[in-house]
């Protein structure tokens, strides 16, 4: 029997990020991977991009990796999790889940054990190594299976720590916010293009402003309103622009569109029977 440090089950997009960040960044070599995918296409572009062991089987991965990374769909983790349930060895195995809106007792209750569960609330710049994850551990953890996710995702990105109950919030801020600041600059970009500006010049403008600010917030150690006032001066254009966005109650559109999509986080998990 081999013996894999990581099995993930489901090569989609964020499956696939976080196995790009691993390989790359060398926390795991190819050898110590295996993954399973039923998407017979995706399959083969998987093999042949990373070069690891595709495997034919769910309960394979159970019997030949220690620590099995679930991205499926939230309707198919009951399947997924039945078929790892036949093969899991409590002192062996672990479980990473990174599918959206699912608690760890959830997981436990189906595997019917007391299995060591983590949870992990990914982001799409994991695909570039720039993400941000929230990790929560379930009822039954152990600490080395905590440490080995935490490097694990630690390898696309950043991450932080957080108790399980605000994972829900972690998906509508983080999980969901790459499309909230992909929307805003989408609109600055056409904003640009409808007063003249070819749309190349527009989106780098605009797409460059977007990720200095980001490291302006991130380096400078200063607090949100400060850096605002820095660059707002009293009747300058910057304060013009920001008491447009106070008219048309910004504040409150964002934070209805985040509860919105908290408020379905829960809601995925009517797929749970």
């Amino acid at each position: 029997m081999d013996s894999y440090d990581l099995g993930i089950i489901g090569c989609g997009n964020m499956g696939e990020a976080i196995l790009k960040g691993i390989l790359e960044g060398g926390f795991l070599k190819t050898d110590q991977v295996i993954f399973y995918e039923k998407d017979g296409s995706r399959k083969e572009y998987i093999e042949d991009k990373y070069k690891i062991i595709a495997a034919d089987s769910i309960i394979r991965i159970t019997e030949d990796a220690i620590h099995m990374l679930i991205a499926v769909k939230p309707q198919d983790l009951r399947n997924v999790l039945e078929q790892i349930k036949t093969n899991f060895n409590l002192e062996k195995n672990s479980i990473i889940s990174i599918v959206a809106g699912i608690p760890t007792d959830y997981i436990e209750k189906v595997l019917d054990m007391n299995a060591s569960v983590i949870r992990i609330m990914p982001n799409a710049p994991a695909v570039y190594a720039r993400g941000i994850a929230a990790v929560s551990g379930g009822k039954f953890v152990k600490e080395k299976d905590l440490l080995f996710s935490k490097e694990l995702i630690n390898s696309v990105g950043d991450y932080v720590v957080v108790d399980e109950e605000y994972q829900n919030m972690v998906t509508a801020l983080s999980g969901s916010g790459p499309a909230y600041f992909f929307l805003f600059c989408k609109y600055l970009i056409e904003a640009g293009i409808e007063k003249g500006l070819d749309p190349e010049t527009s989106k780098k403008l605009v797409i460059k402003t977007m990720i200095g600010a980001g490291v302006t917030a991130e380096k400078s150690g200063t607090e949100l309103d400060d850096l605002i006032g820095r660059v707002a001066s009293p009747g300058g254009t910057t304060e013009a622009a920001l008491k447009e966005f106070a008219k048309g109650g910004i504040d409150k559109i964002i934070k209805k569109a985040v509860e919105s999509a908290r408020k379905r986080a829960y809601e995925l998990q009517e797929f749970l029977d």
